[in-house]
C-alpha cells in the first residue's frame, strides 16, 4: 500500500471512530414525557390510591433504560368538581416537569369529586397545553385512565380525532380501564388506545394498593435517611426543596412499605434530579460553574468557605451519595426478586402498576432504548 494509501486508511478509521464516540454522547440520555390522564370523579378512589402507590414503580422501570430518560411527567385530572362545565371538568395540574418530587405532591393533593368524564377533551387539552418535547427521538406517551363511556361529549370532541392529532406529533395514548375488560371495550376504551396506536389494558384498581412487605426494606429505609444527609440546599428554592423531599417521602411512607421502598429506589437512581435547589446535583450540569452561585445563596456553613475548600466539600458529599445510591440499587435488586415471586402467586387482573411498567418498557425499546436486566 502507498503511503497516501495509508494516510486515507488512517483518516476514515479516525473519522469513523469519531463519529461513533460523537453518536455515542449524544445518546447518553434521551428525552421520554409521560402524561398521566386519571378520572378523578366519585367512584375512581381506587384508581387514585393506586396511582399513588405506583407511580415510583414506573420511575424506576424508566430508570433501567439506556440511554438514560430525561424524564419529564404531567398530570391532568378529568371528570373532576374543582372545574367547571366550560373548563370541561379538567385540570392540568402540572405541565411536564423533571421535578418528580413536586410530581409526587401534585398526585397527593389529588381529590375525588365529580361525575362528566369527557376523554375526547381531557386528550385534546394534554395535547395543547403541554409542553412537549420537539425531540426526534424522544418517547412521548399518554396514560389516560377511567370507568365511564370513552363516547361522553362526543359532539363536542370525539377521542378519536383527539387521539389522532397526537398520533401526528408522535404521541402514544394508552388507556386503562379500570374494570372488567369486555366492560372496557363496550365502553369503547379499547378504541381510545387503537387510535392513539398504543395499549389497551383492564386493571383491577383495588390490586394496585396492594403492599408487598421484603426483607430489605428495613435497609432501604436506613439508607434514604443516610441519603438525605448529603443534599446541600441553596437558593431561593432550596429550603423548600428539602421540605418538599421530606414531605414527600412522609407521603410514600403512609401509603406502606413498597410505595416507600419504590421511592427510596427511585432517589437512588439516576432520573432523580434536584439540580434547581441542591448543589450537589447542580454542580453536574453542564457549563456548571461556581461564580453563577452567590455566596448569599450558598448555605451558611459553606459562606467561609474558599472556592477550594467549596469544591471539596461537595465532592465528599457527593462520594457519599454515590456509594450510598450503589447499595440502593443492591438492595432494590434484591427486593425486585423477591417482589416478583410473590406477584407470582396471585391470581386475577393486573394492577395498575404492573400494567404501566410493562407497557412503558415495551414501547420505550420499541423505540429504541435498552433495558437492564429485562
Amino acid at each position: 500500500m502507498t503511503t497516501s494509501g495509508t494516510i486515507r486508511t488512517v483518516l476514515t478509521a479516525l473519522a469513523t471512530l469519531l463519529l461513533t464516540l460523537t453518536m455515542s454522547i449524544a445518546q447518553e440520555t434521551r428525552p421520554v414525557d409521560v402524561v398521566v390522564i386519571l378520572d378523578t370523579s366519585g367512584s375512581m378512589q381506587d384508581l387514585l390510591d393506586a396511582a399513588r402507590a405506583r407511580v415510583w414503580d414506573v420511575v424506576n422501570e424508566l430508570g433501567r433504560m439506556k440511554p438514560t430518560p430525561e424524564l419529564r411527567v404531567g398530570l391532568v385530572s378529568f371528570g373532576t368538581d374543582l372545574a367547571t362545565e366550560e373548563q370541561g371538568f379538567i385540570v392540568q395540574h402540572l405541565d411536564l416537569s423533571d421535578d418528580l418530587d413536586q410530581v409526587y405532591a401534585e398526585l397527593m393533593g389529588l381529590t375525588i369529586g365529580g361525575g362528566t368524564e369527557l376523554v375526547g377533551r381531557a386528550l385534546n387539552e394534554a395535547l395543547d397545553n403541554m409542553s412537549w418535547s420537539g425531540d426526534y427521538d424522544a418517547l412521548r406517551v399518554v396514560f389516560i385512565a377511567g370507568n365511564e363511556s370513552a363516547d361522553q361529549g362526543v359532539e363536542d370532541i370525539d377521542f378519536r380525532l383527539a387521539a389522532r392529532a397526537m398520533g401526528d406529533r408522535d404521541i402514544i395514548i394508552n388507556s386503562l380501564f379500570a374494570g372488567y375488560r369486555d366492560q372496557g371495550v363496550a365502553e369503547k376504551w379499547h378504541e381510545v388506545a387503537q387510535a392513539g396506536k398504543g395499549n389497551f389494558s383492564a386493571i383491577d384498581p383495588s390490586m394496585g394498593s396492594i403492599q408487598i412487605a421484603a426483607p430489605q426494606d428495613e435497609r432501604l429505609l436506613e439508607l434514604n435517611g443516610m441519603l438525605n444527609m448529603t443534599y446541600v440546599p441553596y437558593g431561593e428554592r432550596g429550603h423548600d426543596g428539602l421540605a418538599n423531599q421530606i414531605a414527600q417521602d412522609s407521603n410514600a411512607s403512609r401509603l406502606g412499605v413498597q410505595s416507600c421502598s419504590s421511592r427510596i429506589v427511585a432517589k437512588g437512581g439516576a432520573l432523580y434530579n434536584n439540580a434547581s435547589w441542591d448543589l450537589v446535583d447542580k454542580t453536574l450540569e453542564e457549563g456548571f460553574e461556581w461564580d453563577t452561585i452567590s455566596v448569599a445563596d450558598l448555605p451558611e456553613e459553606m459562606q467561609p468557605m474558599t472556592a477550594e475548600e467549596r469544591i471539596a466539600f461537595i465532592e465528599v458529599r457527593r462520594g457519599k451519595r454515590e456509594s450510598i445510591q450503589s447499595e440502593i440499587q443492591s438492595a432494590s435488586a434484591a427486593r425486585e426478586e423477591f417482589a416478583k415471586k410473590a406477584i407470582a402467586k396471585r391470581i386475577g387482573q393486573s394492577g395498575l402498576g404492573e400494567t404501566m411498567r410493562k407497557v412503558i418498557r415495551e414501547q420505550a425499546m420499541a423505540k429504541g432504548f435498552t433495558c437492564d436486566g429485562c
